[in-house]
């Protein structure tokens, strides 16, 4: 009896949880068909992440000379003129959801399959895109990010072109770190929006995916040639396969040279495999094939969010589909060529795709870069030598450790660093402030003039008492202070915190 009242126990429990899992299967299922945008995080505002000050090792103030009781001097900026802002409906930092809407990144990797590049000798992502999609409304953006923005890169030091952003996460060694640190990149030029999800291709999965949907018939309004500069296909309609499609993609100094009209028909041909996917009945497809592609594939998105997106998009009307680049000059200075944004064009894509109120990116501007070069590098280099002494200093002894000599070095250094810091700061914020005005007034090109020469003030002080500093230690630290800056972003790690070959 006890034996058959266990059997009936256990058949009765199996039934239980097979019509739980069958429930929460069901549930699945509903929500990927019916309610796709539940499975995913929905884009919000994101305030930037603070830095951290330094903090010394010891009380300054009681070690510094009487000398320095007046600091270098230099001139006064003007008071910033106060302005009455807007009132942004969705403020920075409040993390609220935009209406339903999810961001998903496209990146592609510039890998050959041999482990080569196209230029340079690391792996970049020379196509950034985000797909915007408005779960609430139906809508679908594509938004190109041009790959030679000149930018700076969140949570590290230096100026890098966008697409550098993947090495400094980590590159092959880390893509997953580099792909989030990518999609921060990205967040920065969309206003604070965030870009949660993300896909990486780089060649070979190019093809493959292409390969896959069996290629697709094109209308291209150029020849198209392979890397290698072989002629692939004549001007008109062809039927690509992933190697005429990538030819299609990458086409650049032989269809116009900008990198405008590339990004250009990289959104066209989006939309176009789109378009044959559907019309083929192969978007059932794609989870399949991107299982098959397997490790060639970087990416975030769960196959239950791939199904999703699947049975969605076969809703979607491809002619519906709005595209957007944020894009400018291609301006060539200072050993480099770099893309300055319009920044109007920019708002204006985020005011209409998000509705939010974006600020400009002052950093992305010539008479920024300017700066730079003419003043800001320098100052960056002392500020990274004198950082890097500190660090030494605060790894390998103790402020009980360090003897009388030590202290009063390190108290003069640190308070001229700290100057340092604090003016370079402020002619920094001074500078971003005018980065739209095409030219200076004569006033502030004489403030301009000034600011140079106190930075120079400032850089000579502290380098004195760095080398001070130093040598009370036994010169552990190599301070090439008046090294040649202009090549910054291949030679100068205390500028670039991350190398990055970015040709």
């Amino acid at each position: 009896m006890k034996q058959a009242a266990n059997k009936r126990t256990y058949r009765q429990l199996f039934w239980i949880v097979l019509l739980v899992a069958c429930m929460v299967m069901a549930m699945g299922a509903y929500r990927i068909i019916k309610l796709p945008g539940k499975l995913f995080e929905q884009a919000v505002r994101v305030a930037p992440a603070a830095t951290a000050a330094p903090t010394p090792l010891i009380d300054v103030d009681s070690y510094l000379p009487a000398t320095k009781a007046n600091t270098t001097p230099v001139p006064t900026l003007p008071p910033q003129e106060e302005e009455v802002a807007e009132t942004d409906p969705d403020p920075l930092g409040e993390d609220k959801p935009l209406s339903g809407i999810v961001n998903i990144a496209l990146f592609g990797l510039d890998a050959f399959e041999t482990g080569g590049t196209t230029s340079g000798t690391m792996v970049h992502t020379d196509v950034n895109m985000i797909v915007a999609i408005n779960f609430d409304t139906d809508e679908v953006s594509l938004i190109s990010v041009a790959r030679d923005i000149f930018t700076d890169i969140p949570c590290h030091d230096g100026f890098y072109k966008l697409n550098c952003a993947f090495n400094v996460g980590g590159g092959l060694s880390d893509p997953k770190a580099g792909m989030e640190l990518a999609c921060r990149e990205l967040e920065q030029w969309l206003g604070g929006v965030s870009v949660p999800y993300y896909f990486g291709l780089d060649y070979k999965a190019a093809f493959d995916v292409v390969d896959a949907i069996g290629g697709i018939d094109f209308d291209t309004e150029i020849d198209l040639y392979d890397l290698n500069g072989s002629r692939i296909a004549n001007a008109g309609q062809n039927h690509l396969n992933g190697r005429g499609v990538l030819a299609y993609l990458r086409m650049r100094k032989t269809a116009g040279g900008l990198d405008a009209l590339r990004t250009a028909r990289q959104r066209k041909m989006m939309v176009a495999i789109f378009r044959k996917l559907k019309e083929a009945g192969q978007l059932s497809q794609i989870p399949d094939i991107l299982s098959a592609i397997g490790d060639d594939i970087y990416t975030n998105v769960t196959i239950p969010q791939i199904t999703a997106l699947v049975n969605y998009a076969a809703n979607i009307d491809p002619d519906s589909i709005q595209t957007y680049s944020i894009q400018g000059d291609m301006v060539e200075q200072y050993l480099w060529r770099y893309c300055f944004v319009n920044q109007e064009d920019r708002i204006n894509i985020l005011r209409t795709v998000y509705g939010i109120e974006a600020a400009p990116m002052p950093v992305n501007s010539a008479s920024y870069e300017r700066f730079l070069y003419d003043s800001g590098f320098m100052a960056l280099q002392h500020i990274g030598y004198a950082r890097e002494l500190f660090k030494w200093i605060h790894s390998n002894t103790t402020a009980e450790e360090m003897t009388e000599a030590q202290k009063k070095a390190y108290a003069l250094c640190w308070r001229e660093y700290m100057d340092l810091i604090a003016y370079f700061d402020q002619v920094d914020a001074w500078t971003k402030e005018r980065f739209d005005q095409k030219k200076l007034s004569n006033q502030d090109q004489d403030l301009r003039t000034k600011q140079y020469q106190a930075l120079g003030r400032l850089e000579r002080a502290l380098r004195t008492a760095g080398d001070d500093l130093n040598k009370t230690f036994g010169n552990p630290v190599e301070l090439n202070w008046t090294r040649n800056v202009n090549q910054w972003f291949s030679k100068e790690s205390v500028i670039n915190e991350v190398y990055v070959d970015f040709r």
